[in-house]
């Protein structure tokens, strides 16, 4: 295979001998377009992802995955619309972001194979999802996963002091962390998601991605909806 691929630069070699350098990049161009083309297409492929992925998270104010509701409520929805108003974030310069598409329980299957749960997962320890909606009864069941944020870290400490009565539990699945119950969600019952949006039917609560460096935009988005 290295004797073919020698034998092929040398005889690419011998056919440039004696040509002009215009002759020489002419050749090249003839012969070889659609390669360098590839080539030029996969750098440029190449260096757009690794600049999304390095800047997907300052892409956005807040990003909320509103899970297993069938009612329009996610980006440009009325309730959208009324939480980029009161948060007064410049959409000019970064994005608030409402998922309504998602549909899994994890309470009944861990969701395996569900194309929502993953995209949940990838979302969340990448540090793209800022919080969660759905069920109270599923989203306990999603905080023994540990993709929910503990609500007892330092950073919550805002949230906790307002909403600290609101808090529901769960044991984590990994004993090395906690082998009691954590707080895991904020009971949203009352909320306007379901006063006035009636996006779920059985309750509603609220998690925080693990992950999630929104915690302003998490707290202005729980003053708004219990306001």
């Amino acid at each position: 295979m290295f004797n073919r691929i020698r034998s092929f630069f040398k005889s690419e070699s011998d056919k440039l001998k004696g040509l002009t350098m215009k002759q020489k990049l002419g050749y090249v161009r003839d012969y070889y377009w659609l390669q360098i083309s590839l080539v030029v297409i996969v750098l440029t492929l190449g260096s757009f992802v690794i600049y999304r992925v390095r800047t997907t998270l300052s892409d956005h104010w807040f990003y909320l995955m509103l899970a297993n509701t069938r009612e329009e409520a996610g980006t440009n929805s009325p309730l959208w619309k009324g939480y980029v108003d009161y948060s007064g974030y410049d959409l000019s310069e970064k994005l608030i972001e409402f998922n309504d598409e998602a549909w899994f329980d994890y309470g009944k299957n861990k969701a395996a194979g569900n194309k929502y749960y993953e995209i949940f997962v990838g979302f969340t320890d990448v540090g793209i999802l800022d919080a969660v909606t759905m069920e109270p009864d599923n989203l306990t069941s999603l905080g023994e996963s540990g993709r929910l944020l503990d609500l007892n870290a330092d950073k919550c400490s805002r949230i906790r002091e307002k909403y600290k009565d609101r808090f529901l539990y769960a044991i984590p699945y990994d004993k090395e962390y906690s082998t009691d119950p954590v707080p895991v969600g904020i009971d949203i019952s009352d909320s306007i998601l379901m006063t006035r949006y009636h996006l779920y039917t059985e309750g509603c609560a609220i998690g925080i991605g693990a992950q999630s460096e929104h915690l302003e935009a998490v707290e202005l988005f729980l003053d708004y909806i219990l306001q």
